[in-house]
This record gives structure tokens, sequence and C-alpha cells, in this order.
């Protein structure tokens, strides 16, 4: 592979190939089931000048259930959501790119931002903490407004270690607030960083 991931961003965003966790949460007052969510990485490909993956997540133990299938890209700013398959296997982009984490994130680090996605526009800020969760975590705390409601995101990022959990609240209106969360985060197999 001839482009490089950058070494800032290998510290905090190491690229799995697998890892599980167990998705709770809730519906209002009603508990979500919980589910084993196993997520698969593809092999790397550069495209358009990033280290893209495909990022698979499926219930484990039923390969038809597909939760999400995107697309990220490791490049020079960062990890960037790039865009997602829908079930006919059709990808379809963010335009721009959604930046996750940047290469080297600080804690104080705040950006804004437009994105389409088909049909779909979203108004997305952002800001890097100290994660509450994790000594020498990162949690990046993301709200996406769009027509349809808000989505708030906080991901949890260790140094060396890479993604290890989010929480997430789902707002739309007339619906009652869908609250989840990963529990036992567990990474089972990662790319070889010789190959990066």
């Amino acid at each position: 592979m001839s482009q490089k991931i950058p070494p800032s961003l290998l510290r905090w965003a190491l690229p799995p190939r697998k890892f599980r966790y167990v998705r709770v949460g809730f519906a209002g007052d009603f508990a979500l089931p919980r589910l084993v969510v196993e997520e698969t990485w593809g092999d790397p490909v550069v495209r358009d000048g990033d280290v893209t993956f495909r990022r698979t997540s499926r219930v484990d133990g039923q390969q038809q259930r597909v939760i999400e299938d995107a697309l990220v890209g490791y490049g020079p700013d960062g990890l960037m959501d790039l865009g997602t398959w829908d079930r006919a296997g059709v990808l379809s982009l963010w335009d721009p790119p959604q930046l996750v984490l940047p290469c080297d994130p600080v804690i104080g680090m705040t950006w804004e931002s437009e994105h389409t996605q088909g049909d779909t526009h979203s108004h997305r800020s952002v800001e890097v903490v100290k994660s509450p969760t994790y000594q020498n975590g990162l949690m990046v705390l993301a709200t996406s407004k769009r027509a349809s409601g808000m989505l708030v995101m906080r991901s949890h990022y260790v140094e060396g270690e890479g993604f290890c959990g989010f929480e997430a609240l789902a707002r739309t209106p007339e619906r009652p607030s869908v609250r989840m969360w990963s529990e036992t985060v567990t990474i089972t197999q990662r790319h070889g960083l010789t190959e990066m």
C-alpha cells in the first residue's frame, strides 16, 4: 500500500479488523433489546488519496442483519466518515466527508460543517473533550441537526488503543427519544500496522 496513515492519527484511531460490543438503550421509558454487535473492517483500499475501509456492523450470529454498512477513510485531515451503502449495495457519499477525529486531536478543539448525503442535509458541530470514562482518553462530542431530528454522538478514544465505546441520543419530532450506548467493547482482531 503506497499511501500511509498519519502516525499521529494511528495513536488515537488504530483501525481494527473486528470488534464486538453489546448495544443497549431505551426508547423513551422502554428498554431496547440488548444486541451483541460485531463490526468488521475490510482490507484497506486507497481511494482519492485516503486509506479507506468498509466498516460493516451486524448483529452477532445473524449475517443477514446489517445494522450499518459504511465507508471510512484515514487521510491528512484525520479519520473521516465518507458514506454508507444502502440495502441494494449503492454507496451514497457525504459531501463533504464528515471529520470524525483530526490527526492531532487536542482537548478543546471545535469545528462546524454542513454535509449532504442524497436528500439528507446535516449541520454538524463537534467538540473534543477529555473522556470522563477513560484515563488517557478523549471524547468526541458530535451533534448533527437535520430536518428529521437531531443525533448526539459521544465517541471515546484511548491513546494507543483507539475507539473504545460510544453513547448516542436521537431525537425525532413526535417520537420518544432513543438513547443507546456500548458495553464491553472488545477488539478481537487488528489490521497489521505494517500494511498501512
